[in-house]
C-alpha cells in the first residue's frame, strides 16, 4: 500500500556538547507525506528566516534505519542504523566535514494520521569530542 499526503511536520534537534553546553533547533513547515514499502518518507523545504537561503530535506523512516538528506546553502548526508558507527559528511561553503555517527537509538511509531520518530546518537565531527544528539520528528495531518 502506498499512501501519500501532505502533512505539518515538526523536525527538532538537540546537541550537547563535551562541555555540556546544550542547543535546540526547531523546523516547523508543511511536507510531503509517503509510505512506501515500509519506508516512512517526507520531503520538505526549509528557508532560513534570516538570509532566505532554501534547504531541500528528505528524511526516510524504516525499523531498521533512518537517512537524512539535505542539500541547498549546506549538504548533509545522514545515515543512521541501531547500535552502529557509521561515516557521513557534512558540506558547507567552507568545506567538506566527515562525521561518524553512532546510533543509540531509533523509535518510531504512528498512531491514526500521526507519525512520531526519534534518533539518538553520539556525533563525533572531524574527530573531535563527541557530541550527543537526538533528532525528534512529528508529523501531523492538515
Amino acid at each position: 500500500m502506498i499512501v501519500r499526503r501532505d502533512v505539518w511536520l515538526t523536525v527538532t534537534g538537540d546537541q550537547t556538547d563535551a562541555e555540556g553546553r546544550s542547543d535546540r533547533n526547531t523546523t516547523a513547515c508543511r511536507a510531503l507525506y509517503e509510505i512506501k514499502d515500509g519506508i516512512h518518507i517526507f520531503t520538505y523545504k526549509d528557508i532560513d528566516p534570516e538570509g532566505g537561503a532554501v534547504t531541500q530535506s528528505r528524511m526516510e523512516f524504516a525499523d531498521a534505519f533512518c537517512r537524512i538528506i539535505r542539500s541547498g546553502a549546506v549538504r548533509t548526508s545522514m545515515y543512521f542504523r541501531p547500535l552502529e558507527e557509521l561515516e557521513s559528511e557534512y558540506e558547507t561553503g567552507f568545506g567538506t566535514f566527515l562525521m561518524k555517527i553512532y546510533t543509540k537509538r531509533l523509535a518510531m511509531r504512528q498512531v491514526g494520521d500521526n507519525f512520531h520518530a526519534r534518533v539518538s546518537y553520539t556525533l563525533y565531527l572531524q574527530g573531535g569530542d563527541p557530541v550527543e544528539c537526538a533528532v525528534t520528528v512529528k508529523a501531523e495531518p492538515l
